[in-house]
Protein backbone atom coordinates (compact mmCIF):
# COMPACT_ATOMS: atom_id res chain seq x y z
CA UNK A 1 0.00 0.00 0.00
CA UNK A 2 1.24 3.46 -0.82
CA UNK A 3 1.10 6.26 1.67
CA UNK A 4 -0.40 9.57 0.59
CA UNK A 5 2.19 11.97 -0.76
CA UNK A 6 1.95 14.27 2.25
CA UNK A 7 2.36 13.53 5.90
CA UNK A 8 -0.88 13.60 7.85
CA UNK A 9 0.49 16.44 9.95
CA UNK A 10 0.25 18.65 6.86
CA UNK A 11 -3.35 17.58 6.24
CA UNK A 12 -4.78 18.03 9.71
CA UNK A 13 -7.17 20.95 10.25
CA UNK A 14 -8.60 22.58 13.36
CA UNK A 15 -11.87 23.42 11.65
CA UNK A 16 -13.90 23.28 14.89
CA UNK A 17 -11.79 25.77 16.83
CA UNK A 18 -10.27 29.19 16.21
CA UNK A 19 -6.61 29.36 17.18
CA UNK A 20 -5.52 32.00 19.65
CA UNK A 21 -2.41 34.12 19.55
CA UNK A 22 -1.38 35.89 22.75
CA UNK A 23 1.01 38.85 22.71
CA UNK A 24 2.53 39.88 26.06
CA UNK A 25 4.23 43.21 26.70
CA UNK A 26 5.90 44.52 29.83
CA UNK A 27 4.08 47.38 31.58
CA UNK A 28 6.01 47.81 34.80
CA UNK A 29 8.71 46.20 36.91
CA UNK A 30 9.73 46.66 40.52
CA UNK A 31 12.95 44.91 41.57
CA UNK A 32 14.08 44.43 45.15
CA UNK A 33 17.68 45.14 46.23
CA UNK A 34 19.95 42.11 45.82
CA UNK A 35 20.77 42.26 49.53
CA UNK A 36 19.26 41.31 51.83
CA UNK A 37 17.72 38.35 50.00
CA UNK A 38 14.06 39.08 49.26
CA UNK A 39 11.64 37.17 47.06
CA UNK A 40 8.10 37.67 45.90
CA UNK A 41 6.63 34.23 46.25
CA UNK A 42 2.97 34.95 45.47
CA UNK A 43 1.33 38.15 44.25
CA UNK A 44 -2.14 39.22 43.20
CA UNK A 45 -4.02 42.22 41.86
CA UNK A 46 -6.85 43.71 43.90
CA UNK A 47 -10.16 42.40 42.56
CA UNK A 48 -12.23 45.42 43.62
CA UNK A 49 -13.25 48.00 41.03
CA UNK A 50 -11.21 51.18 41.31
CA UNK A 51 -8.49 49.65 43.50
CA UNK A 52 -5.19 49.74 41.59
CA UNK A 53 -3.30 47.83 44.27
CA UNK A 54 -0.96 44.85 44.16
CA UNK A 55 -0.21 42.55 47.09
CA UNK A 56 2.89 40.41 47.38
CA UNK A 57 3.87 37.69 49.84
CA UNK A 58 7.54 38.56 50.20
CA UNK A 59 8.53 35.60 52.36
CA UNK A 60 10.91 36.60 55.16
CA UNK A 61 10.26 40.29 54.38
CA UNK A 62 6.55 40.01 55.15
CA UNK A 63 3.66 41.35 53.07
CA UNK A 64 4.21 44.11 50.52
CA UNK A 65 1.40 46.42 49.37
CA UNK A 66 1.91 48.38 46.15
CA UNK A 67 -0.07 50.74 43.96
CA UNK A 68 0.04 50.81 40.16
CA UNK A 69 0.46 54.39 39.01
CA UNK A 70 -0.20 55.35 35.41
CA UNK A 71 -0.02 51.76 34.23
CA UNK A 72 3.78 51.65 34.22
CA UNK A 73 4.97 52.25 37.77
CA UNK A 74 4.72 49.78 40.67
CA UNK A 75 5.07 51.98 43.76
CA UNK A 76 5.46 50.57 47.31
CA UNK A 77 2.75 51.72 49.71
CA UNK A 78 3.88 49.88 52.82
CA UNK A 79 5.49 46.66 54.02
CA UNK A 80 4.07 44.59 56.87
CA UNK A 81 6.99 42.77 58.44
CA UNK A 82 6.86 39.23 59.75
CA UNK A 83 6.60 40.65 63.26
CA UNK A 84 2.84 41.19 62.84
CA UNK A 85 2.49 37.59 61.62
CA UNK A 86 3.92 36.14 64.83
CA UNK A 87 7.41 36.34 63.31
CA UNK A 88 6.49 33.94 60.50
CA UNK A 89 7.12 34.25 56.76
CA UNK A 90 4.37 35.39 54.38
CA UNK A 91 4.32 32.82 51.58
CA UNK A 92 0.95 32.95 49.86
CA UNK A 93 -2.12 35.21 49.63
CA UNK A 94 -5.75 35.15 48.53
CA UNK A 95 -8.41 37.87 48.52
CA UNK A 96 -12.09 37.78 49.45
CA UNK A 97 -13.79 41.15 49.20
CA UNK A 98 -12.22 43.52 51.74
CA UNK A 99 -10.15 40.76 53.32
CA UNK A 100 -6.71 39.43 52.47
CA UNK A 101 -5.80 35.91 53.59
CA UNK A 102 -2.08 35.32 54.20
CA UNK A 103 -0.50 31.89 54.57
CA UNK A 104 2.29 32.10 57.17
CA UNK A 105 5.07 29.84 58.41
CA UNK A 106 8.82 29.30 58.38
CA UNK A 107 8.60 27.92 54.82
CA UNK A 108 11.17 25.16 54.29
CA UNK A 109 13.43 26.41 57.10
CA UNK A 110 14.13 23.80 59.75
CA UNK A 111 13.52 25.87 62.86
CA UNK A 112 10.33 24.08 63.94
CA UNK A 113 8.27 27.25 63.81
CA UNK A 114 4.49 27.27 63.44
CA UNK A 115 2.34 27.51 60.32
CA UNK A 116 -1.04 29.11 59.90
CA UNK A 117 -3.30 31.80 58.47
CA UNK A 118 -3.67 35.54 59.01
CA UNK A 119 -6.68 37.57 57.84
CA UNK A 120 -6.24 41.29 57.16
CA UNK A 121 -8.84 43.97 56.62
CA UNK A 122 -7.79 45.85 53.46
CA UNK A 123 -10.81 48.13 53.16
CA UNK A 124 -8.13 50.82 53.03
CA UNK A 125 -5.02 49.12 51.59
CA UNK A 126 -2.84 51.96 52.89
CA UNK A 127 -3.97 51.21 56.44
CA UNK A 128 -4.66 47.47 56.81
CA UNK A 129 -5.13 45.74 60.14
CA UNK A 130 -5.18 42.18 61.41
CA UNK A 131 -8.59 40.62 61.96
CA UNK A 132 -7.28 37.34 63.33
CA UNK A 133 -4.30 34.98 63.24
CA UNK A 134 -4.34 31.23 63.68
CA UNK A 135 -1.15 29.19 63.83
CA UNK A 136 0.09 25.97 65.36
CA UNK A 137 3.48 24.39 66.02
CA UNK A 138 1.99 21.05 64.97
CA UNK A 139 2.53 22.15 61.35
CA UNK A 140 6.08 22.77 60.14
CA UNK A 141 7.69 24.54 57.21
CA UNK A 142 4.92 26.91 56.26
CA UNK A 143 1.89 27.19 54.01
CA UNK A 144 2.29 26.83 50.25
CA UNK A 145 -1.23 27.59 48.95
CA UNK A 146 -4.61 28.82 50.19
CA UNK A 147 -7.96 27.94 48.67
CA UNK A 148 -11.09 29.80 49.82
CA UNK A 149 -14.44 28.09 49.32
CA UNK A 150 -17.60 29.14 51.12
CA UNK A 151 -16.99 29.34 54.86
CA UNK A 152 -13.76 27.38 54.72
CA UNK A 153 -10.10 27.93 53.98
CA UNK A 154 -8.00 25.00 52.77
CA UNK A 155 -4.26 25.27 53.41
CA UNK A 156 -1.57 23.12 51.88
CA UNK A 157 1.45 22.67 54.13
CA UNK A 158 5.02 21.97 53.13
CA UNK A 159 5.24 18.96 55.45
CA UNK A 160 1.97 18.02 57.09
CA UNK A 161 -0.60 17.62 54.31
CA UNK A 162 -3.67 19.85 54.36
CA UNK A 163 -5.46 21.93 56.98
CA UNK A 164 -9.14 22.96 56.93
CA UNK A 165 -10.14 26.11 58.81
CA UNK A 166 -13.59 27.57 59.43
CA UNK A 167 -13.38 31.26 58.43
CA UNK A 168 -17.10 32.05 58.51
CA UNK A 169 -16.22 34.58 61.23
CA UNK A 170 -13.09 36.27 59.92
CA UNK A 171 -12.42 37.68 63.39
CA UNK A 172 -12.30 34.19 64.87
CA UNK A 173 -10.56 31.53 62.78
CA UNK A 174 -11.50 28.04 63.96
CA UNK A 175 -9.45 24.91 63.28
CA UNK A 176 -11.63 22.24 61.69
CA UNK A 177 -9.39 19.33 60.70
CA UNK A 178 -6.13 18.17 59.17
CA UNK A 179 -5.17 15.31 56.88
CA UNK A 180 -1.70 13.91 56.30
CA UNK A 181 -1.63 12.43 52.80
CA UNK A 182 -0.06 9.06 52.00
CA UNK A 183 3.73 9.53 52.20
CA UNK A 184 4.53 6.15 50.63
CA UNK A 185 3.17 6.84 47.13
CA UNK A 186 4.69 6.31 44.62
CA UNK A 187 7.59 5.55 46.96
CA UNK A 188 8.48 6.62 50.50
CA UNK A 189 9.89 10.13 50.47
CA UNK A 190 8.79 12.08 53.54
CA UNK A 191 10.99 15.11 52.97
CA UNK A 192 9.97 15.52 49.30
CA UNK A 193 6.20 15.06 49.69
CA UNK A 194 4.99 18.66 50.03
CA UNK A 195 1.38 19.75 49.53
CA UNK A 196 1.19 22.52 46.92
CA UNK A 197 -1.56 23.76 44.57
CA UNK A 198 -5.23 23.25 45.47
CA UNK A 199 -8.52 23.24 43.56
CA UNK A 200 -12.00 22.18 44.63
CA UNK A 201 -14.97 20.87 42.65
CA UNK A 202 -18.19 19.57 44.19
CA UNK A 203 -16.61 18.83 47.60
CA UNK A 204 -13.69 17.09 45.94
CA UNK A 205 -10.33 18.66 46.76
CA UNK A 206 -7.49 18.24 44.26
CA UNK A 207 -4.08 18.50 45.93
CA UNK A 208 -0.72 18.62 44.18
CA UNK A 209 1.62 16.66 46.46
CA UNK A 210 4.93 17.44 44.77
CA UNK A 211 6.84 14.15 44.47
CA UNK A 212 3.66 12.38 45.59
CA UNK A 213 1.57 13.16 42.50
CA UNK A 214 -2.03 14.42 42.48
CA UNK A 215 -4.20 13.52 45.46
CA UNK A 216 -8.01 13.46 45.56
CA UNK A 217 -9.62 14.24 48.92
CA UNK A 218 -13.30 13.94 49.80
CA UNK A 219 -14.17 17.02 51.90
CA UNK A 220 -17.92 16.55 52.18
CA UNK A 221 -17.39 16.31 55.94
CA UNK A 222 -14.95 19.11 56.80
CA UNK A 223 -14.17 17.45 60.13
CA UNK A 224 -13.06 14.14 58.57
CA UNK A 225 -11.53 14.62 55.08
CA UNK A 226 -10.62 11.37 53.35
CA UNK A 227 -7.97 10.72 50.71
CA UNK A 228 -9.79 8.64 48.08
CA UNK A 229 -7.43 8.46 45.09
CA UNK A 230 -3.86 9.21 44.07
CA UNK A 231 -2.34 9.59 40.62
CA UNK A 232 1.12 10.03 39.20
CA UNK A 233 2.44 9.75 35.65
CA UNK A 234 4.43 6.52 35.82
CA UNK A 235 6.18 7.27 32.54
CA UNK A 236 7.39 10.53 34.05
CA UNK A 237 8.54 9.01 37.34
CA UNK A 238 10.58 6.45 35.40
CA UNK A 239 12.50 9.33 33.81
CA UNK A 240 12.71 11.94 36.55
CA UNK A 241 11.38 13.03 39.91
CA UNK A 242 7.83 14.17 39.13
CA UNK A 243 7.16 17.39 41.05
CA UNK A 244 3.44 18.23 40.84
CA UNK A 245 3.20 21.93 41.74
CA UNK A 246 -0.21 23.35 40.79
CA UNK A 247 -3.48 22.38 39.12
CA UNK A 248 -6.30 24.07 37.21
CA UNK A 249 -9.63 22.33 36.51
CA UNK A 250 -11.77 22.78 33.39
CA UNK A 251 -14.73 20.44 33.10
CA UNK A 252 -13.43 16.89 33.07
CA UNK A 253 -9.80 17.91 32.57
CA UNK A 254 -6.99 18.90 34.91
CA UNK A 255 -3.96 20.93 33.84
CA UNK A 256 -0.97 20.28 36.10
CA UNK A 257 2.41 22.01 36.24
CA UNK A 258 5.13 19.40 36.68
CA UNK A 259 8.16 21.57 37.48
CA UNK A 260 10.82 21.17 34.77
CA UNK A 261 8.83 18.36 33.16
CA UNK A 262 6.36 20.88 31.79
CA UNK A 263 2.58 20.52 31.73
CA UNK A 264 0.39 17.44 31.98
CA UNK A 265 -3.27 17.32 30.92
CA UNK A 266 -5.40 14.68 32.62
CA UNK A 267 -8.84 13.28 31.91
CA UNK A 268 -10.40 13.19 35.40
CA UNK A 269 -13.88 12.09 34.34
CA UNK A 270 -13.31 8.55 35.58
CA UNK A 271 -10.95 6.70 37.89
CA UNK A 272 -8.29 5.74 37.00
CA UNK A 273 -7.28 9.10 35.53
CA UNK A 274 -5.60 9.03 32.13
CA UNK A 275 -3.02 11.30 30.54
CA UNK A 276 -4.32 13.19 27.51
CA UNK A 277 -1.19 15.17 26.76
CA UNK A 278 2.20 15.88 28.25
CA UNK A 279 4.03 19.04 27.20
CA UNK A 280 7.63 18.24 28.06
CA UNK A 281 9.97 20.52 26.07
CA UNK A 282 12.98 19.75 28.26
CA UNK A 283 12.83 15.98 27.84
CA UNK A 284 13.29 15.89 31.60
CA UNK A 285 15.63 13.40 33.19
CA UNK A 286 17.34 13.13 36.57
CA UNK A 287 20.38 14.91 35.14
CA UNK A 288 18.83 18.06 33.64
CA UNK A 289 16.64 19.41 36.45
CA UNK A 290 19.14 22.02 37.57
CA UNK A 291 19.42 24.87 35.08
CA UNK A 292 16.49 23.82 32.88
CA UNK A 293 14.90 26.70 30.96
CA UNK A 294 11.40 25.87 32.17
CA UNK A 295 10.40 25.20 35.78
CA UNK A 296 6.61 25.33 35.66
CA UNK A 297 5.04 26.25 38.96
CA UNK A 298 1.76 28.21 39.08
CA UNK A 299 -1.12 27.77 36.61
CA UNK A 300 -4.21 29.92 36.09
CA UNK A 301 -7.13 29.82 33.64
CA UNK A 302 -8.20 33.08 31.97
CA UNK A 303 -10.15 34.47 29.00
CA UNK A 304 -13.29 32.46 29.85
CA UNK A 305 -11.17 29.38 30.55
CA UNK A 306 -9.82 29.29 27.00
CA UNK A 307 -6.26 30.22 28.01
CA UNK A 308 -3.93 28.73 30.60
CA UNK A 309 -1.13 30.90 31.98
CA UNK A 310 1.84 29.03 33.44
CA UNK A 311 4.78 30.48 35.34
CA UNK A 312 7.96 29.09 33.86
CA UNK A 313 10.90 29.90 36.13
CA UNK A 314 13.60 31.42 33.95
CA UNK A 315 11.11 31.37 31.07
CA UNK A 316 8.89 33.65 33.17
CA UNK A 317 5.45 32.89 31.68
CA UNK A 318 3.94 30.61 29.03
CA UNK A 319 0.39 30.72 27.62
CA UNK A 320 -1.54 27.74 26.26
CA UNK A 321 -4.74 27.52 24.23
CA UNK A 322 -6.93 25.08 26.17
CA UNK A 323 -10.15 25.63 24.21
CA UNK A 324 -9.96 21.95 23.33
CA UNK A 325 -8.32 20.09 26.25
CA UNK A 326 -7.57 17.19 23.93
CA UNK A 327 -5.28 19.37 21.82
CA UNK A 328 -3.45 21.95 23.92
CA UNK A 329 -0.95 24.21 22.17
CA UNK A 330 1.39 26.97 23.35
CA UNK A 331 0.22 30.29 21.87
CA UNK A 332 2.22 32.90 23.76
CA UNK A 333 5.20 33.47 26.02
CA UNK A 334 7.26 36.15 27.73
CA UNK A 335 10.77 34.71 27.87
CA UNK A 336 14.24 36.17 28.30
CA UNK A 337 16.73 33.45 29.08
CA UNK A 338 19.58 35.95 29.05
CA UNK A 339 18.48 37.83 32.16
CA UNK A 340 18.72 36.63 35.76
CA UNK A 341 15.03 37.03 36.61
CA UNK A 342 12.93 33.99 37.44
CA UNK A 343 9.20 33.64 38.11
CA UNK A 344 7.54 31.64 40.86
CA UNK A 345 3.95 32.91 41.18
CA UNK A 346 1.54 34.62 38.81
CA UNK A 347 -1.88 36.21 38.83
CA UNK A 348 -4.04 37.05 35.79
CA UNK A 349 -6.78 39.68 35.90
CA UNK A 350 -8.30 42.14 33.39
CA UNK A 351 -5.81 41.46 30.60
CA UNK A 352 -2.91 41.88 32.98
CA UNK A 353 -0.44 39.41 34.44
CA UNK A 354 1.56 40.00 37.61
CA UNK A 355 4.66 37.84 38.01
CA UNK A 356 6.37 37.10 41.33
CA UNK A 357 10.14 37.08 40.93
CA UNK A 358 12.10 34.96 43.38
CA UNK A 359 15.68 35.40 44.58
CA UNK A 360 17.90 32.31 44.58
CA UNK A 361 21.41 33.79 44.77
CA UNK A 362 23.16 30.44 45.12
CA UNK A 363 22.92 27.89 42.32
CA UNK A 364 24.27 24.53 43.40
CA UNK A 365 23.56 21.87 40.76
CA UNK A 366 21.76 19.56 41.05
CA UNK A 367 20.16 20.77 44.31
CA UNK A 368 18.81 24.16 43.20
CA UNK A 369 16.92 24.90 39.95
CA UNK A 370 18.70 28.05 38.77
CA UNK A 371 20.36 31.31 39.71
CA UNK A 372 17.92 34.20 40.08
CA UNK A 373 18.81 37.73 41.20
CA UNK A 374 17.03 39.88 42.25
CA UNK A 375 13.47 39.21 43.36
CA UNK A 376 10.62 41.57 42.63
CA UNK A 377 7.42 42.10 40.64
CA UNK A 378 6.74 42.36 36.94
CA UNK A 379 3.46 43.48 35.37
CA UNK A 380 2.56 42.42 31.83
CA UNK A 381 -0.32 43.27 29.52
CA UNK A 382 -1.70 40.60 27.19
CA UNK A 383 -3.71 40.91 23.99
CA UNK A 384 -5.58 37.95 22.51
CA UNK A 385 -6.14 37.61 18.78
CA UNK A 386 -7.49 34.74 16.73
CA UNK A 387 -6.59 33.27 13.36
CA UNK A 388 -9.09 31.80 10.92
CA UNK A 389 -10.09 28.33 12.02
CA UNK A 390 -10.71 26.90 8.55
CA UNK A 391 -7.82 25.13 6.84
CA UNK A 392 -5.39 25.92 9.64
CA UNK A 393 -2.50 23.53 9.04
CA UNK A 394 -0.12 22.29 11.66
CA UNK A 395 3.16 20.48 11.40
CA UNK A 396 5.17 18.48 13.88
CA UNK A 397 8.86 17.84 13.52
CA UNK A 398 9.06 15.27 16.32
CA UNK A 399 6.36 12.70 15.56
CA UNK A 400 5.45 11.97 11.93
CA UNK A 401 2.00 10.58 11.18
CA UNK A 402 1.25 9.17 7.72
CA UNK A 403 -2.25 8.20 6.63
CA UNK A 404 -2.66 5.34 4.14
CA UNK A 405 -5.29 5.06 1.42
CA UNK A 406 -7.25 2.37 3.28
CA UNK A 407 -7.53 4.50 6.44
CA UNK A 408 -4.45 2.93 7.91
CA UNK A 409 -2.01 5.13 9.82
CA UNK A 410 1.74 4.89 10.28
CA UNK A 411 3.36 6.71 13.21
CA UNK A 412 7.11 7.33 13.35
CA UNK A 413 9.01 8.84 16.27
CA UNK A 414 12.71 9.38 17.03
CA UNK A 415 11.98 8.07 20.55
CA UNK A 416 9.96 5.01 21.48
CA UNK A 417 6.19 5.24 21.25
CA UNK A 418 4.56 4.36 24.58
CA UNK A 419 0.84 4.63 23.81
CA UNK A 420 -1.66 5.61 21.11
CA UNK A 421 -5.30 6.52 21.74
CA UNK A 422 -7.95 7.56 19.21
CA UNK A 423 -10.98 9.55 20.38
CA UNK A 424 -14.23 10.24 18.58
CA UNK A 425 -15.72 13.76 18.46
CA UNK A 426 -17.45 13.13 21.80
CA UNK A 427 -14.16 12.46 23.54
CA UNK A 428 -14.71 8.71 23.88
CA UNK A 429 -11.70 6.47 23.30
CA UNK A 430 -12.41 4.13 20.37
CA UNK A 431 -8.92 2.66 20.07
CA UNK A 432 -6.07 2.26 22.56
CA UNK A 433 -2.66 0.65 22.25
CA UNK A 434 -0.20 0.67 25.16
CA UNK A 435 3.26 -0.68 25.98
CA UNK A 436 4.25 -0.32 22.31
CA UNK A 437 7.98 0.43 22.81
CA UNK A 438 8.57 0.87 19.06
CA UNK A 439 9.75 3.82 16.98
CA UNK A 440 7.35 2.94 14.13
CA UNK A 441 3.80 1.66 14.49
CA UNK A 442 1.15 0.73 11.89
CA UNK A 443 -2.57 1.06 12.67
CA UNK A 444 -5.45 -0.39 10.68
CA UNK A 445 -8.57 1.71 11.26
CA UNK A 446 -10.93 0.26 8.64
CA UNK A 447 -13.32 -0.77 11.43
CA UNK A 448 -14.00 2.86 12.33
CA UNK A 449 -16.78 4.84 10.70
CA UNK A 450 -15.97 7.80 8.48
CA UNK A 451 -15.57 11.04 10.33
CA UNK A 452 -13.25 13.22 12.38
CA UNK A 453 -11.22 11.75 15.23
CA UNK A 454 -8.38 12.79 17.51
CA UNK A 455 -5.23 10.69 17.61
CA UNK A 456 -3.11 11.03 20.76
CA UNK A 457 0.45 9.73 20.55
CA UNK A 458 2.57 9.47 23.67
CA UNK A 459 6.32 8.99 23.30
CA UNK A 460 9.19 8.94 25.78
CA UNK A 461 9.66 12.69 25.35
CA UNK A 462 6.30 14.16 24.42
CA UNK A 463 2.57 13.69 24.16
CA UNK A 464 0.88 14.99 20.99
CA UNK A 465 -2.78 15.11 19.99
CA UNK A 466 -3.90 15.88 16.41
CA UNK A 467 -7.04 15.62 14.33
CA UNK A 468 -7.54 12.69 11.96
CA UNK A 469 -10.11 12.48 9.13
CA UNK A 470 -11.26 9.04 8.02
CA UNK A 471 -13.12 8.55 4.73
Amino acid sequence: MKAWLFRLSFLITYSAFAQFNVALTQQAVHLFPSLPVKSSYTSLMDRRSGYDYLYSANMESGLGIYILLGGNNITPVLNLSGAIFNNLDAATIEQKGNSLFVGIGDFQVNNNAASGLAILDITNPASPFIKDIWDSTVFKHGISHILLNGNFAYLSTMTNGIIILDVSDENNIVFKSKLQLDLAFPSPSINAHNARGLKIKNDTLYVCFDRGGLRIVDVVNKSTPVEVYKYINTSLTSQAAAAYNDVAIKGNYAFISVDYCGLEILDISNIPYTTVQWYNPNGCSPTNWSGAAIHTNEVMLANNDSLLFVSGGQSEVLVFDVTNPLSVTKVGEFVNLNDTLATHGLDVYNNQVILSLIHTPIHIPPFTPFYADPGGLKLLNYIVSTTASANTTVTNNTVNIYQLQNNGVVIESPTQIDAITIYNIYGKAVFTATAIHLNKYHLTLSHLQSGVYLIAVKTRQASITKKLSLY
